[in-house]
């Protein structure tokens, strides 16, 4: 039988952990990661009267600037 001590037991487990994390880095690194990294920059919206940038997902028109409560085109 085979005699496990707690600290070769503590340092599989980091290998392995270590070893998963690095291999799903790899995977996402060769399949190409993002390739837009803003893929929704239709939705941002600048107000122009506090030029505050905002999302609006919704694109209602007119939109509603959230910081100054003015109405947008």
């Amino acid at each position: 039988m085979i005699i496990w001590d707690f600290n070769v037991i503590v340092a599989i487990g980091i290998t392995l952990s270590l070893g998963v994390v690095i291999v799903c880095w790899v995977i996402y690194t060769l399949s190409g990661g993002r390739t837009e990294p803003l893929s929704n920059r239709e939705f941002f919206r600048q107000c122009g009267f506090c030029s505050y940038l905002y999302f609006d997902y919704f694109k209602k028109i007119p939109g509603h600037c959230p910081r100054c409560g003015s109405f947008q085109e």
